[in-house]
């Protein structure tokens, strides 16, 4: 099947290939990714006769089952008639096994969702060749944006000048999903009032960039090495560098140090009023909770750990990624 540029996939999501039956969708914006892999798996699921059952996989499932992703396309589901197997691409995803499964024919759907990929790709280059797939460019630009502000609002019956529009997109970042969530929350906020204004943004919108570090780095400190890193990536989509990123974890787990330590003599709800700034109030519950669950002493240990990364990443920059990822995985693994 022929390689979509990025203009026609919209098009493509709306009506596809009927012989299209497996599909790759990468980019640098992990919420568009997101978004278009859902839709696209909404309009197999469609095409399919009866019920169609969707099956999510990633890297830990593929580690934990080797041919987990074979089994679930051979096989049919117990409670409906079709599946649509949506997996996310890493490092357990080998392509060459990919190929060979993807040549048989199956009456399920596949839909793989990955990053950014070169042109010289192996998993690009297989969807892009494939007879039966489609390799779908997710790039999203100012246009993309502006569509989504003027959709959202038309739906809730909101009205917005071009000037508090532009006000708007100042404040969203480059992930799709998290800017539509900001704008769904926007328009709920100033539901009745006939059209947004810039008080209302002010109001409500939060700032994207730090609403994606906080993501980050309470994701880190819950433990799960799979969430942070898909943090960290949404990051890097949105153009926050690492070392930005390792800074803000280091803030982050100073705090929980300052606080659990704190705590030791008194109690955590004590400490956390004392911090200048204090977590969001939507925050708040989450840092306590993980305050507690770390405790001062492995929060001792981790503030090293974080603080070399950071100070190598500003030496290498080169090797930031790879300090970061490194660093993500030793902290979630001491939870």
């Amino acid at each position: 099947m022929v390689a979509y540029k990025a203009s026609a996939v919209a098009r493509f999501l709306k009506s596809p290939d009927s012989s299209c039956r497996a599909a790759l969708a990468y980019g640098p914006d992990a919420g568009l990714v997101t978004e278009r892999a859902a839709a696209l798996a909404e309009t197999f699921a469609r095409r399919q006769r009866g019920e169609t059952e969707v099956i999510r996989l990633d890297d830990r499932d593929l580690a934990e089952e080797p041919g987990r992703l074979e089994i679930e396309l051979r096989t049919r589901p117990m409670f409906a008639a079709n599946k649509v197997v949506r997996v996310s691409a890493g490092s357990r995803l080998d392509v060459p096994a990919l190929k060979a499964l993807l040549t048989e024919p199956s009456d399920n759907a596949l839909i793989v969702e990955a990053g950014n990929l070169r042109p010289d790709s192996g998993l690009r280059k297989l969807f892009e060749k494939l007879a039966d797939a489609a390799a779908l460019p997710c790039y999203s630009d100012e246009r993309d944006l502006a569509g989504i502000i003027d959709a959202e609002l038309a739906e809730m019956g909101l009205r917005i000048d071009p000037e508090t529009r532009s006000d708007l997109m100042a404040r969203l970042g480059a992930d799709q999903a998290l800017s539509r969530a900001e704008i769904v929350k926007l328009a709920l906020y100033a539901q009745g009032g006939g059209s947004i204004s810039h008080e209302d943004i002010e109001a409500i919108v939060g700032d994207a960039a730090e609403i994606a570090l906080e993501n980050f780095v309470y994701a880190a400190s819950s433990g799960d090495p799979h969430q942070a890193l898909r943090e960290l990536q949404r990051l890097a989509a949105a153009g926050t560098d690492r070392a930005s990123a390792l800074s803000a974890l280091a803030r982050h787990f100073a705090q929980m140090h300052r606080v659990a330590a704190q705590a030791a003599g008194g109690s955590l709800d004590e400490a956390v009023r004392a911090l200048k700034p204090r977590p969001h109030f939507k925050r708040e519950p989450m840092f306590l909770a993980h305050c507690r669950r770390w405790g001062a002493t492995r929060l001792a240990h981790a503030l090293p750990l974080i603080q070399d990364a950071v100070s190598r990443s500003r030496r290498a920059p080169d090797l930031e990624s790879a300090f970061a990822e490194r660093l993500l995985l030793a902290l979630t693994s001491k939870i």
